[in-house]
């Protein structure tokens, strides 16, 4: 796993399946208004803070322009979002449910 920094663009994991609302609230009723993230070697609930963030890797923006998408999204401070994503960033890619974009994603991804 690569040190991620403002530059590094994230993608989802290939296998990874998202389902919104009730599908998650019945592991969690903290996950009220999160996701359900499935794979085939588990299920993750993503609580409502951490919605945003995984919406905007779309493996076009950098980890940079995520961090101001969800401090412009959530009305806070860019400073007071930068840790609690980062290492939401760092978890879902222990998970390996997020994966750093190599140069032939990146090309695949930001074609017209």
């Amino acid at each position: 796993m690569t040190t991620l920094n403002d530059d590094t663009i994230l993608i989802r994991g290939l296998d990874v399946t998202a389902r919104r609302g009730e599908a998650a609230v019945e592991f969690t009723e903290s996950a009220k208004d999160g996701i359900l993230l499935e794979t085939l070697m588990g299920r993750y609930v993503l609580d409502s803070d951490a919605v945003v963030p995984w919406l905007l890797v779309d493996g076009r923006r950098t980890v940079g322009q995520v961090l101001d998408g969800v401090a412009e999204q959530s009305g806070r401070p860019l400073e007071e979002v930068r840790q609690p994503t980062y290492e939401l960033f760092r978890q879902l890619q222990e998970f390996g449910l997020l994966t750093e974009a190599t140069p032939a994603d990146i090309a695949v991804l930001t074609r017209p």
